[in-house]
């Protein structure tokens, strides 16, 4: 391609030479033109020609591209080194669990032939399934110089079960009762009274169901609960006793409970049905039929009620409605309010609410209050309504306190005065009255982990009773200090001390010319020890001691308890 490039331009150039020499040889041709001929002898030299030795090339037309090179540019970045501490990993050891041992049994006996029996039984660690027996027997066959025979014995028998699948929780329980006593209340001094005389014994039956769901916590799921309660109890037919009084009280409870979580906001509602039925001496015709007892009252009991919370507070409100029948005032309702607020840190919340209900008073639940009463007594439930104020927190991690002041009154109160119409004043029948209430509770308490904890409580009321002189075997004055102590798990102390005052007796109602008799039943001071010794994790011995002072004061008016009691005994996990 190159080649043939050359000889083109080789032919162009001879070419354009051959014209250009042409014509300035002719010069002009026109025959009219005139022009000038010069001759002259001259002289030409013409040069020597010589050959070009050099070869001819081929010229590449590709240019090649320039190498471009870029110059490495060195800076030195500051740098720093810094050494960090690490914080050591901590391992925790977690220890194996301890062994369980499913039995336990306490034996012991003391002063006044006082013997003492005690069983647990239980299931061993299972998420599922637990289940358990209680068993207690403890009974007295000493008397009290001076009274009647006074010794009593009382067993209580009691299992339960719980079933968890993780969506539902059934939960049961049964327990028994008996327990026989002496009314002692008679000074003897001659042993005139045997050992069965003036004795009785009550026998009583519960069962109870629960079903619940579980949810997870953080679900928002309507939580509900449905229950069901279940109550016989009855005295036995004595042969000191002339008429049929013995009584009999059966007790049936129906409820649920409903709960939904919404935000900060709780809301929930609890409903219950009682019936409570109860006979004395129904078909005993040697006594007046005012004593002959066959009594039904049914209490129909609703409470919804919310709560909202903060960070720092907390607000519950609501209303508590009652229907009590056959009642003279059948509806009750009572607001329930309460607020507190976080100061502090909690080291200071107060708080102020008001509230109340009705309680259903039965033969069972008021024969456990004192035991002494009559067979044949009469059946009012009691209407409280509570208004207090008060303020609590904590001081510092060990230290506690709460003080609350409040008024409250109660409708149909029972209050046990002496009995004269089946008894020398040594029995109680019951009476109702309506009582105001002032007062206030401060308590203090302090604990250092497992090791030491310390209560205080101090409580004082006045009470004003509308057709009663006093609210009768009730303190104005009680005060509770109690303490337990863990020396290594091998050495633990327990100790209480009660003080009470102001308790008001109406004996002296049936006799006003007996200046002997006293009105105040004086004071209660009653301290109690017990101690107990680890051998190991399954033996153990024990030492407990009773009313230390060796107070013969009155629980009840002619009722004077044991002085000073000491029992001992061993334990033994199996």
């Amino acid at each position: 391609m190159a080649m043939e490039n050359k000889r083109l331009k080789y032919w162009l150039g001879g070419l354009m030479v051959l014209l250009f020499s042409n014509s300035f040889s002719q010069g002009n041709s026109d025959p009219d033109d005139e022009g000038y001929t010069i001759i002259t002898n001259a002289e030409r030299t013409i040069s020597p020609s010589y050959r070009i030795t050099e070869k001819p090339a081929i010229i590449d037309t590709v240019i090649p591209t320039p190498k471009v090179e870029y110059p490495l540019l060195s800076r030195n970045m500051h740098t720093e080194i810094s050494m960090d501490q690490i914080e050591p990993s901590k391992v925790r050891i977690i220890e194996k669990l301890p062994k369980l041992y499913p039995g336990y049994v306490k034996l012991g006996i003391g002063n006044y032939a006082s013997p003492l029996g005690e069983l647990y039984f239980n299931s061993l660690r299972n998420r599922r399934v637990s289940y358990g027996l209680h068993a207690k027997h403890n009974s007295s066959f000493g008397n009290i110089k001076g009274w009647a025979p006074s010794s009593f014995d009382n067993t209580r028998v009691g299992a339960f079960g719980e079933f968890n699948n993780g969506q539902y929780r059934f939960e049961t329980e049964a327990n028994y009762l008996n327990n026989g006593y002496h009314f002692y209340g008679i000074e003897d001094t001659t042993d005139f009274f045997s050992k069965d005389s003036l004795k009785n014994r009550v026998q009583g039956f519960h069962g109870g169901m629960r079903l619940s769901n579980t949810p997870r916590k953080d679900s928002a799921t309507l939580l509900w609960t449905a229950k069901t309660d279940y109550v016989y109890f009855h005295e036995f037919k004595q042969d000191w006793d002339s008429t049929g009084r013995n009584a009999r009280n059966h007790n049936y409870f129906f409820g649920g409970e409903f709960a939904y979580k919404l935000k900060k906001h709780l809301f929930r509602v609890d409903a219950d049905f009682r019936i409570n039925r109860y006979w004395a001496g129904e078909n005993d015709m040697g006594i007046d039929s005012i004593y002959r007892k066959d009594h039904i009252n049914t209490l129909i009991h609703l409470r919804p009620y919310a709560s909202t919370y903060g960070d720092k507070w907390k607000v519950v409100y609501g209303v508590d409605i009652n229907f009590d029948f056959p009642s003279e005032q059948t509806l009750q309702i009572i607001p329930a309010l309460e607020a507190k607020y976080s100061l502090l840190n909690d080291m200071a919340i107060p708080y102020i609410g008001v509230g109340g209900g009705v309680t259903q008073n039965s033969f069972h639940s008021l024969n456990r209050q004192n035991q002494f009463i009559t067979s044949s007594i009469d059946l009012l439930n009691t209407r409280k309504f509570d208004a207090y104020a008060g303020i609590k927190g904590t001081l510092s991690k060990n230290l506690s306190y709460n003080m609350r002041f409040h008024f409250k009154r109660f409708t149909n109160l029972p209050l046990f005065v002496n009995d004269t119409a089946f008894s020398d004043l040594y029995q109680f029948t019951v009476v109702y009255d309506r009582v105001d209430m002032y007062g206030g509770v401060t308590s203090l308490s302090y604990q250092m982990a497992e090791k030491l904890k310390v209560d205080a409580i101090f409580e004082y009321n006045q009470y004003v009773p509308t057709e009663q002189e006093f609210a009768w075997n009730l303190p104005q004055i009680k005060m509770t200090v109690r303490g337990n102590y863990n020396l290594y798990d091998k050495i633990l102390v327990k100790a209480d001390f009660l003080l009470e005052s102001g308790r008001m007796s109406p004996v002296y109602l049936y006799n006003p010319a007996d200046d002997n008799i006293p009105v105040d039943l004086g004071l209660i001071a009653d301290g109690n020890l017990h101690m107990e010794y680890r051998y190991n994790d399954r033996i153990s011995v024990f030492l407990q001691f009773n009313n230390i002072a060796a107070q013969k004061y009155f629980r009840w008016y002619k009722y004077r308890v044991q002085g000073f009691q000491a029992l001992g005994g061993v334990t033994f996990g199996f």
